[in-house]
């Protein structure tokens, strides 16, 4: 059988099987950009990063975790917009050494003051640190236009094909 497949193989189930490791995804590889005045209940118009944490922008004020938050809070009663979520200057290379705090108190009031910045986000109910680069914000009542570049995270259903094809092309080899 292939051994750089069957090494990698191990390592993926014994990521999957590890319950308190944490996760760590690098790299700018997916964009996403949101056009403004759209309708955040649908899913083209909210990042949904992992099943906990959906990032959305209404027509004005923050980022906000629709998953878990019909709207943004700010750092509000309700929870630090986007709930679920803790943000730090830096890159993952460094995530356990940055000091992590809520999105409204990492802009201090200025969320253009993001653009072009390495941050790093930790999802919190997942245990993940990835990656993100805010490329574009727009002024309150420009329809909530925002993007960013952030880390990819593989799912079960992206990594099995791989693994699959792998597996059966080792096979024809024999």
């Amino acid at each position: 059988m292939n051994t750089p497949l069957l090494a990698m193989a191990s390592m993926l189930l014994g990521c999957a099987s590890t319950a308190h490791a944490s996760l760590v995804y690098s790299g700018l590889e997916y964009e996403h950009h949101y056009a403004g005045f759209g309708d955040l209940s649908q899913e083209h118009n909210q990042d949904r990063i992992t099943d906990n944490v959906w990032i959305v922008r209404g027509t004005q004020r923050g980022i906000f975790n629709i998953a878990q938050e019909p709207s943004y809070q700010g750092n509000g009663s309700g929870g630090p917009s986007p709930i679920g979520t803790l943000w730090a200057f830096g890159t993952t290379a460094d995530y356990d050494t940055l000091s992590y705090t809520t999105w409204a108190d990492l802009h201090d009031g200025h969320p253009p003051g993001l653009l072009d910045q390495n941050v790093v986000v930790y999802l919190q109910d997942d245990d993940i640190y990835i990656d993100l680069m805010f490329t574009q914000w727009e002024g309150n009542g420009n329809g909530g236009e925002f993007g960013y570049m952030r880390s990819v995270i593989p799912t079960p259903a992206s990594i099995a094909p791989i693994m699959l094809t792998g597996l059966f092309a080792s096979r024809r080899r024999r």
